[in-house]
């Protein structure tokens, strides 16, 4: 069995509860950056539950794809009229069938991330937009953190999500290397994860600091060259 079917029925576990223990915060500020680049015909790459799409004009055309049967169906609880449950890695769509595509928070889940590069880069179409955030690679001690915080039950905030080791930006740069994508804009947000210090976020994001933020988002796009 893949890796990442066995993450999908992980996710399964806490699906109902996704939306309840996911930090509004945080997902407000990275989702609201990815929505600027958003475009067309989109496709969310596990788009979980369908949060995003409140974050998107209504020119724009989405389809939400997750590999967790169950997160679908909470998708179409949420009144999510195109839904799709796949793999990442094998997208079940024709090439240059997509004007942008997103992916938060989902890549260091996968088992072979590249593979997942190459079908993003088959779908877009020319002068598509590919968005991608992670967590910061240099805060992973946070999930040793989190780890500890699950066994003495604080609360459900520190769901069991498999303890994934977060993403590089050196090893993103390494799978578009070879690729039609090309980096438009690296942005590093949040450091304290509460609304009440979003003034203080802001202002450390400004700085030389920023590099430990805690998320990294990354904005391409798919350039045909003659």
């Amino acid at each position: 069995m893949s890796n990442n079917i066995l993450v999908g029925k992980t996710f399964n576990n806490f699906a109902s509860l996704y939306s309840e223990v996911s930090n509004q915060y945080t997902i407000a500020r990275r989702y609201q950056k990815a929505a600027l680049f958003s475009k067309g015909k989109l496709l969310d790459i596990g788009g979980a539950s369908g949060l995003f799409l409140s974050y998107l004009s209504t020119n724009i055309e989405p389809t939400v794809l997750d590999i967790s049967y169950k997160m679908c169906i909470e998708a179409k609880r949420n009144k999510i009229s195109k839904i799709v449950c796949a793999d990442a890695e094998n997208l079940p769509f024709e090439s240059n069938s997509f004007d942008s595509v997103v992916s938060l928070e989902m890549i260091y889940y996968l088992e072979n991330p590249m593979s997942f590069i190459i079908e993003v880069e088959r779908i877009l179409k020319s002068n598509g937009i590919f968005v991608v955030s992670f967590y910061n690679s240099k805060l992973n001690f946070l999930v040793r953190l989190r780890g500890l915080l699950r066994k003495v039950k604080i609360g459900r905030m520190f769901i069991d999500d498999g303890n994934p080791t977060f993403t590089k930006l050196e090893a993103l740069f390494q799978y578009i290397d070879n690729t039609s994508l090309e980096v438009i804009k690296i942005e590093s947000v949040v450091f304290i994860p509460f609304k009440v210090f979003d003034k203080i976020n802001k202002a450390l994001e400004r700085t030389f600091l920023r590099k430990y933020a805690l998320f990294n988002i990354i904005s391409m796009r798919k350039i045909i060259k003659n």
